[in-house]
């Protein structure tokens, strides 16, 4: 088995990194059958979108990420160059993840994680999925992809849980004197005879204890018994009154049936309602089967991978960190998100006072009363640290700026470095005043990650 470890947001592209065995080999030396199945691999995922892999079966996160409006290459996974050659050239893009195709497992780490460890990717998604800094995946180095499959669980069943359980119709088998279906007469003449007063019947009934509910609940268990993990099932309140809900509407639950519940729940669910469940059920089938399948399997209806949008995840992280700190600033955080379509702004009135350009700012930082616009917030997951700042980021904040009559825009953005740019604030030339900012702010990941 053959693994390609990439790192993310490398645009100018690097050498194929392939290992076999926990062992670095060159692609040149492989032999020509290995180079088809590696190169076979390597197509069928060139150039494919988020959307036409989530479609596949992967798992994408943030889930609105596909829906996004911000398109373009960024939401590519990769690009490959000089396929046929011995020396391919693959670019990266935001996309992070795990996930196997052809038999070749991929791994796109965050640039700013080493080989080994991925902190950065791990804080993040503790503060994204609200998962308490203290839970302790000590198998993370061994199989990174299961441990990031544990951290969504509690995000996706808060949200599944939220729309209310799910219910649907289940056949059940009684054997009691209060007839209330279709008698099943092979039942009753072995049960029932000579006649006792009962009757062995089957029905139909809609009921929260079915094949979906069972599988987390059984998701639900396996987290449990493990000791290092147990604790992100009571993480916060919201997560402790999701579980015991589950758990007190699967009266039926029963551990010895873990293969068979699995094995119900392998098809795609389509629910015009309960839109969340279908999230919940791949995430739960991958972490139930993840000794078994780990993130690369044959089986088109089982899940083969994780993806993280990492503009996506960064942005809903600085949104968890401004809001914790937006109180000691004595201003309010409003997040407008483009991928939910909520919190949107008119950028124009025509004379006839209809709005158009609907705008979505990142993040605006606004008084304690409401009435001043003090900042805007751009996050930006690419490279910045070389000051090479694209004309457009700068005019799109510039818009901002003037749209909310705010004198203060700010680019946020990660960065692997100590040092921090002595001219990190830049001011507007006359005929504008003075006191017209705007800020390039650095985010140093090694604040972000330190253990």
């Amino acid at each position: 088995m053959f693994v390609i470890q990439l790192k993310d947001n490398d645009f100018n592209g690097s050498p194929l990194k392939i290992f076999r065995s926990d062992e670095e080999v060159d692609f040149a030396s492989l032999s020509a059958e290995e180079k088809s199945a590696v190169r076979k691999a390597l197509d069928s995922i060139n150039n494919v979108s988020l959307k036409d892999f989530e479609s596949r079966g992967a798992i994408v996160f943030p889930s609105k990420s596909v829906e996004s409006d911000l398109g373009g290459d960024s939401k590519i996974i990769f690009t490959v160059q000089n396929l046929e050659s011995d020396a391919p050239v693959i670019k990266t893009t935001n996309v992070m993840g795990f996930f196997a195709i052809c038999g070749v497992h991929f791994e796109i780490t965050s640039r700013f994680d080493n080989d080994v460890r991925h902190f950065f990717l791990h804080y993040m998604l503790q503060k994204v999925c609200d998962v308490s800094p203290t839970v302790e995946l000590t198998r993370a180095n061994k199989n990174p992809f299961y441990e990031f499959l544990v951290y969504l669980f509690p995000a996706f069943l808060k949200k599944a849980v939220a729309q209310g359980l799910f219910r649907s119709y289940i056949s059940r088998e009684y054997n009691d004197s209060n007839i209330r279906g279709v008698i099943d007469f092979p039942r009753h003449f072995r049960f029932n005879i000579p006649f006792n007063g009962k009757v062995a019947y089957r029905m139909r009934e809609y009921n929260h204890d079915n094949f979906l509910t069972r599988l987390v609940r059984h998701t639900v268990e396996f987290i449990a018994e493990n000791k290092n993990l147990r604790a992100i099932l009571s993480c916060d309140e919201e997560t402790r009154d999701s579980v015991q809900k589950i758990r007190s509407c699967t009266e039926s639950y029963s551990r010895f049936l873990r293969e068979q519940v699995i094995s119900k729940n392998l098809k795609t669910l389509s629910h015009p309602y309960y839109t969340e469940y279908e999230l919940l059920r791949k995430l739960c089938v991958a972490i139930l089967t993840h000794e078994k399948f780990s993130y690369g399997t044959a089986n088109p209806n089982q899940v083969n991978g994780i993806l993280f949008d990492g503009a996506s995840l960064w942005e809903e992280y600085l949104n968890v960190v401004l809001k914790e700190n937006a109180n000691r600033l004595e201003a309010k955080i409003e997040h407008p998100n483009n991928r939910t379509r909520t919190g949107g702004k008119w950028l124009f009135e025509t004379e006839g006072g209809n709005l158009c350009g609907l705008i979505y700012p990142d993040f605006i930082l606004i008084s304690a009363d409401g009435k001043n616009t003090l900042a805007i917030f751009d996050a930006k997951y690419k490279h910045l640290e070389e000051a090479n700042i694209p004309r457009e980021d700068y005019f799109q904040v510039l818009a901002y700026m003037f749209r909310f009559d705010c004198n203060r825009g700010v680019l946020v953005y990660p960065y692997c470095r100590s040092e921090k740019f002595s001219d990190s604030a830049y001011f507007f030339e006359r005929p504008l005043k003075k006191d017209f900012i705007f800020d390039k702010r650095i985010c140093d990941t090694r604040k972000c990650f330190s253990r």
